[in-house]
């Protein structure tokens, strides 16, 4: 479908500073075979899976190593061939533990992959392509792979009436380019995974929804559009966060979700780029999830990249592809700057939440120490959810959990854009994160 227009959601949000200039230019290279990996068994929203191997098994890349969970959950993969040397725990960028299995690559074997067998999807009636695509994404072990890491054959059986998917290309966070460059790369994989997605769910139309500020990317999309009569790309006015489920449905179809709804709740399912990808690998090409694009970027690093890294591999070994530090000490943020996590333990594995890896020097992370609040109001005009974070963080701050809540502490969506434009440096997102954890705790007494 042809489409010029260009959107974006109408209240709040901010302009970041985009530093996207890094890595966008930056073809996804494949790193080479770490040493050892490490694979955490909960690397989705849900329950961990349990161990299909024992230490001292010989694995393949592509062998399923995790499995059998009860609930949500998703299977996990070996990303290398060699050998199982232990299962226990790594760490993960929150500071909590979950349970994953080490193994020994075998640096000289060559390329031992297992796929499983392509899938011909032509001439399957609707009920038959719903069922085989659906079984097919939970075998390959497919996750949303923009972070929220939600299981997606889960998503693909949803029993809401789907009129539309959208493909989230927003990629609004300063430095993250993985869509970016794979929208360039593979638009046609991208348009293909998400032709599979919305025949699947049964929907009408489909959009590959791109902020105007990769325009390599999306003229590459308008190009590949035109081969597929139900789908669009559609251009989306620069701002922060459009990469938001609902900003980006508002944006798109001006449609409202409704708080604590879900977007199937207003006819739409959403998915990542990088999953469609990924979607249209496991059925075209039998390939299962075992490996992603991150994006390695920052001043902090000597040689920006956009990596596809096995999962598990260290973000130290990650950050050693990429030339290593440019200077000693830099922030090491793991996700993006607005809404990722600062770790000082670079043995964290990469896993299938993992969009970037950024290193930012002294100069860019130092932060001043903020001051009392001058009411200036910027932080409720740049809310995208419309609340008022300067009145939620006093309420928390003075131990009325209560009235936070009732000021909309459930609704916000962590994306940092008060903190970003506030003069007086509060650490607005911190105090929020921690009122919402009191909130949480609360509810499970």
């Amino acid at each position: 479908m042809e489409n010029t227009s260009v959107k974006k959601f109408p209240i709040g949000g901010t302009h970041l500073p985009e530093e996207k200039g890094l890595t966008t230019h930056e073809p996804i290279v494949t790193m080479s075979v770490p040493q050892e990996v490490s694979i955490p068994l909960k690397q989705h929203l849900g329950v961990p899976v349990e161990p299909a191997v024992a230490v001292g098994d010989r694995v393949k890349k592509g062998q399923v190593i995790g499995e059998k969970a009860q609930g949500l959950r998703s299977i996990v993969h070996a990303s290398v061939s060699g050998e199982v040397t232990a299962i226990g725990e790594a760490p993960l960028p929150d500071g909590t533990t979950v349970t994953a299995i080490s193994i020994r690559s075998d640096q000289d074997a060559g390329d031992q992959e297992i796929f499983l067998d392509p899938i011909n999807l032509e001439g399957l009636a609707e009920e038959e392509f719903r069922e085989v695509v659906i079984r097919r994404v939970e075998e390959a072990g497919i996750v949303g792979l923009g972070g929220a890491t939600f299981p997606t054959h889960i998503k693909l059986a949803t029993k809401d009436p789907i009129d539309t998917v959208i493909v989230n290309g927003a990629e609004c966070e300063p430095y993250i380019t993985v869509d970016d460059r794979l929208m360039q790369e593979r638009a046609a994989d991208v348009f293909r995974g998400l032709e599979i997605v919305r025949r699947a769910v049964g929907a009408k139309q489909g959009f590959v929804a791109c902020e105007v500020n990769k325009p390599d990317a999306l003229k590459r999309l308008r190009e590949v559009a035109r081969d597929f009569p139900h789908i669009a790309a559609q251009a989306l006015d620069t701002r922060y966060p459009h990469g938001a489920e609902k900003h980006l449905i508002k944006a798109v179809l001006n449609r409202e979700v409704p708080l604590r709804s879900l977007p199937g709740s207003v006819g739409v399912l959403v998915n990542n780029v990088q999953t469609v990808c990924a979607i249209a690998d496991a059925l075209d090409k039998g390939k299962v999830l075992h490996e992603r694009v991150v994006t390695v970027s920052g001043h902090g690093v000597k040689d920006p990249k956009n990596l596809s890294i096995p999962l598990g591999t260290s973000i130290k070994d990650a950050i050693a592809f990429c030339g290593g530090e440019s200077q000693p000490d830099p922030a090491v943020i793991v996700g993006g700057p607005m809404t990722g996590m600062r770790v000082e333990d670079f043995s964290i594995p990469v896993t299938k939440a993992t969009s970037g890896i950024v290193l930012l020097t002294e100069d860019e992370y130092a932060g001043s120490i903020h001051m009392a609040c001058i009411r200036c109001g910027k932080c409720v005009e740049v809310c995208p959810m419309y609340l008022p974070p300067n009145r939620m963080t006093s309420y928390i701050n003075n131990d009325m959990l209560e009235e936070a809540v009732g000021a909309g502490l459930d609704a916000c969506i962590l994306c940092g854009a008060c903190q970003f434009v506030c003069p007086s440096k509060r650490p607005l997102l911190e105090w929020i994160k921690q009122g919402k954890a009191l909130a949480a705790a609360q509810k499970k007494r």
